[in-house]
């Protein structure tokens, strides 16, 4: 039942030197039944409180972690057209695999965590950084699949898994 000072009568209570004071029409017993309804729901906000918490803590990680990459990225040396060397990107790539490809890292538990408390659109985040892996791994195995444009195309998978965490983060944390 919900309350509101349009659905209850006023009644008088007593005369005062400055006029007239009101009260709503509410019983003691009333009351005390609103109160405790109302501490249970602060007591179940509270319990949702700390796992939230945690969760916009591990979005922010996320985050700061592809920001990061996407700096080593935008750090390779450039040649002479502006494309950058395959030498100095397959060294940012050298940072960025351990975290990207053990499962034990800090990074693949943590999305694994977001995953486990099915926080939306984690699936879309978790197939960017499959396609990240893919990416880079093709690289490694062969080559000649590099051109220009890995880094840009790197550098986009990452911004749309910030992109995605920071939306996260502003809707929901």
């Amino acid at each position: 039942m919900e309350l509101s000072s349009n659905t209850l009568h006023p009644r008088q209570l007593g005369i005062t030197g400055d006029g007239l004071e009101t009260s709503h029409a509410l019983s003691m017993k009333m009351i005390c039944t609103n109160k405790q309804r109302l501490q249970k729901t602060v007591g179940r906000l509270e319990k949702m409180q700390g796992p939230m918490k945690k969760q916009r803590d591990d979005l922010l990680f996320l985050v700061a972690t592809m920001e990061e990459w996407s700096l080593i990225m935008h750090e390779s040396e450039r040649g002479h057209s502006g494309v950058p060397v395959l030498r100095s990107v397959k060294e940012g790539c050298n940072e960025i695999t351990p975290s990207l490809n053990s499962n034990n890292s800090q990074l693949n538990q943590t999305v694994q965590r977001l995953s486990k408390a099915s926080v939306p659109r984690i699936a879309h985040v978790q197939k960017c950084l499959k396609d990240l892996r893919k990416e880079i791994r093709a690289v490694f195995d062969d080559e000649n699949t590099y051109n220009g444009k890995f880094v840009e195309d790197v550098r986009e998978t990452i911004g749309n898994i910030i992109g995605t965490a920071n939306a996260l983060i502003a809707l929901y944390y």
